[in-house]
């Protein structure tokens, strides 16, 4: 897909504006918020000029970065032999993006935890993020969308509100159930993980994610520091971007197959991040992760290897947050079920001072004012000798 939209001179310049401000850091304690709300102090050079050069129509939706292979493929620290991974296995995580899948459990424990934590965790309101407690609101003022992005937000619509209520209701909620984090603490996803990003570790994120039957399956994305949360600045901020530190634990509470819509990827399509050509204006709320416009990541899926990994309930496999993923469509009369585990290297820190302090923005929900109060990482293995996150005690 080739973008749709005209060079916008509008855009380009007052992005070159506010970019030259951001790297100005001396004057923003000068500056009005409102104006300091709306400099993109995150960005990196190659994503100033890929959005200016374009007039917005070609733009890094995260940070751009180039992964970096490591001096060896030896495993990072010794573990129990069943979970030992080879030199070979780190070599095909740094070369694919992606590792597994392995055994976790068999599919009877599967179907009883997933029938557990449906009823009794996602059917119920988050304690770590709700609407109802005001852990955050929507922007039906659109206020925070008055700026070079504003085209890329919609204003909730009452639907848009209840769906995205729901996939807020899907993050984190290992805070709210303990038996999430002993699920991933188990030595069969912690100790692999070990070995691939280092001996030290913390959950940092984790989400559900459910296909609906005879529903269409996540787009292909990409993703390096969650920068795309509000478009100006990362939420995960490693010391070096370009160093692999964190992985996704994605575990199958249900059999996973193309048909009921399995996770896909692109192997090798880590090695950078893409951007994004945006084109018509659209009004479906699902798969929205470029706001109202259809977006479509400048890299050729249509020629590339598409591989499924089809998985058993109770199995689970490891990938890295850059390599192109998404979903098949679910053609099913059942729903998909799974949950993903950020697990990541403690010297990231995760949250700016900003973010933390009640200032933190979702664009693509149209959410703004997200408390982070409940916000929590877990050490699950080794120890922390940074002290740059809130660990849960």
């Amino acid at each position: 897909m080739e973008s749709t939209k005209k060079f916008n001179w509008t855009f380009s310049l007052k992005l070159a504006f506010l970019y030259t401000l951001a790297k100005l850091k001396f004057i923003h304690a000068f500056l009005p918020d409102s104006l300091n709300d709306q400099l993109p102090t995150g960005w990196n050079n190659e994503m100033f000029w890929m959005a200016l050069k374009s007039g917005g129509s070609k733009i890094y939706y995260d940070y751009y970065s180039r992964l970096k292979h490591p001096k060896s493929y030896n495993p990072k620290t010794s573990v129990d032999p069943q979970f030992e991974l080879s030199e070979g296995d780190i070599k095909f995580f740094y070369e694919n993006g992606y590792l597994g899948p392995f055994d976790l459990m068999s599919s009877d424990e599967a179907e009883k935890l997933r029938d557990y934590l449906v009823n009794s965790v996602v059917k119920l309101e988050s304690k770590t993020l709700s609407l109802k407690a005001g852990d955050y609101e929507f922007d039906t003022e659109n206020k925070i969308n008055d700026d070079i992005f504003s085209e890329n937000a919609n204003k909730p619509t009452e639907e848009g509100k209840k769906y995205f209520v729901d996939r807020m209701n899907s993050f984190n909620r290992h805070l709210d159930e303990p038996k999430l984090i002993d699920l991933f603490k188990h030595p069969a996803i912690i100790e692999r993980c070990a070995q691939i990003v280092g001996s030290d570790l913390i959950l940092w994120r984790s989400r559900f994610f459910e296909i609906p039957p005879y529903t269409e399956g996540t787009k292909f994305h990409q993703a390096s520091t969650w920068l795309y949360e509000n478009q100006k600045e990362s939420v995960a901020n490693p010391p070096d971007p370009d160093e692999l530190y964190q992985v996704t634990a994605w575990i199958a509470l249900t059999d996973a197959t193309i048909e009921n819509g399995c996770m896909k990827l692109i192997p090798g399509s880590h090695k950078e991040i893409y951007p994004v050509l945006l084109g018509k204006k659209r009004t479906e709320i699902h798969n929205n992760a470029y706001g109202n416009r259809e977006g479509k990541l400048d890299y050729p899926i249509e020629t590339a290897e598409i591989r499924p990994i089809e998985m058993k309930a109770g199995q689970f496999f490891l990938f890295c947050e850059r390599v192109l993923h998404g979903s098949f469509d679910n053609k099913t009369d059942a729903s998909r079920w799974a949950i993903n585990g950020r697990i990541a290297r403690p010297d990231p820190r995760f949250y700016t001072e900003k973010m933390l302090n009640n200032s933190h923005q979702v664009k693509y929900f149209s959410i703004k004012k997200l408390k982070l109060d409940n916000w929590k990482a877990v050490l699950v293995r080794g120890e922390d000798h940074f002290g740059y996150n809130r660990l849960l005690k």
